[in-house]
């Protein structure tokens, strides 16, 4: 979503109106779930996806259509995956989604409404938002950030605008409510969560890189310059080299949106650093490791205080267990539970 917002902001900085697509509503099995956004340009051309196949072909020839209405105008497209089209496709599968395609005008009003949203991502902060339309045509944009800004709008309530924002930020879908005439639109823009990788070897430069690949903001942490750095891992967003692995979480923002894996050189700095990682509010810590290695390193923290109940918190032996023997299959087995776990599992 951050590149796909950012390339957003060049096209219509370079004067380029757009026509954005997202699903608002889906159910069923669908190729892509609700909040999931696509970019029309004026050539045809696309950037990101809903999904791809039938819906993805019929959205970008209706997005078409839109260049020829009014700047500023949006519409509501219903498409059901389960009739006859759906079929005569060859689609697997079935379900119905809702799309809502915004004619996006390349003014200064539109610029600064997704350049707020782009900063906050690029900043790894939440933004939020608010579309008020009427009879077709955009009312109102706003976007907030909701740690410090409340939404104040004049075609909607404060208090309806508020309960939106917190639904949107909690479900990560859109929320729409209509108030009389006036449909308002609610979106969160959620940042990657933060990957911190403890440790920069041979196992953690396939899974920096893979993790990446799937969205996750990589940051490495290692003590050592000759695996630490930027011709190792060219795509993390951060290179920690720490004195050593004593204080290791010093300066680093770790919230319940982030994942911490573990795949030091030694058992005694893993046990170092994971002590520290189950004082955090992570949302995952994983640590690499045989099961002889696991209880040697539990045993030892809960001699030294840490509750079972932290403890259990730890995903040891790190990954999915799929029989990974080499670094890149093993890089396979860690990405995937963090995903699994990002999506609820």
């Amino acid at each position: 979503m951050k590149k796909l917002i950012s390339n957003l902001c060049s096209q219509l900085e370079s004067g380029n109106d757009l026509i954005l697509t997202s699903i608002v509503k889906s159910s069923g099995s669908t190729p892509r779930s609700s909040g999931s956004k696509m970019v029309v340009m004026r050539d045809g051309s696309i950037d990101g996806t809903i999904g791809g196949g039938l819906v993805e072909a019929l959205v970008q020839k209706e997005a078409a259509k839109i260049f020829t209405e009014t700047a500023n105008s949006v519409y509501f497209r219903e498409f059901d995956l389960s009739n006859e089209l759906a079929a005569n496709a060859d689609m697997i599968c079935g379900g119905h989604v809702e799309v809502m395609l915004e004619h996006l005008p390349a003014n200064e009003e539109t610029i600064a409404v997704f350049s707020a949203i782009n900063k906050a991502l690029r900043q790894g902060k939440h933004a939020v938002l608010f579309t008020a339309s009427e009879n077709g045509l955009i009312k109102e944009r706003q976007a907030v950030r909701p740690c410090c800004q409340l939404p104040k709008l004049q075609f909607a309530e404060e208090k309806t605008a508020t309960d939106q924002l917190e639904a949107a930020i909690k479900s990560g879908t859109p929320v729409m409510k209509e108030q009389g005439d006036t449909l308002l639109t609610t979106e969160a823009f959620i940042p990657q969560p933060d990957l911190f990788i403890f440790g920069a070897g041979h196992v953690s430069r396939p899974t920096a890189e893979l993790a990446h690949s799937v969205n996750f903001r990589t940051v490495v942490l290692d003590d050592r310059t000759d695996f630490a750095n930027e011709e190792r891992f060219p795509q993390a967003a951060e290179i920690h080299v720490l004195d050593d692995f004593k204080d290791c979480f010093a300066g680093l923002e770790v919230n319940g949106n982030s994942y911490i894996i573990i795949v030091t050189r030694g058992h005694l700095h893993d046990k170092t650093v994971l002590g520290q990682a189950l004082e955090t509010p992570a949302r995952y810590v994983g640590m690499i490791g045989s099961s002889k290695k696991r209880n040697a390193i539990y045993d030892a923290l809960r001699e030294e205080g840490t509750a079972q109940e932290q403890i259990d918190r730890c995903h040891c032996p790190i990954g999915l267990s799929i029989g990974a023997q080499t670094p890149e299959e093993i890089a396979v087995s860690i990405v995937g539970e963090l995903i699994q776990k990002r999506a609820g599992g």
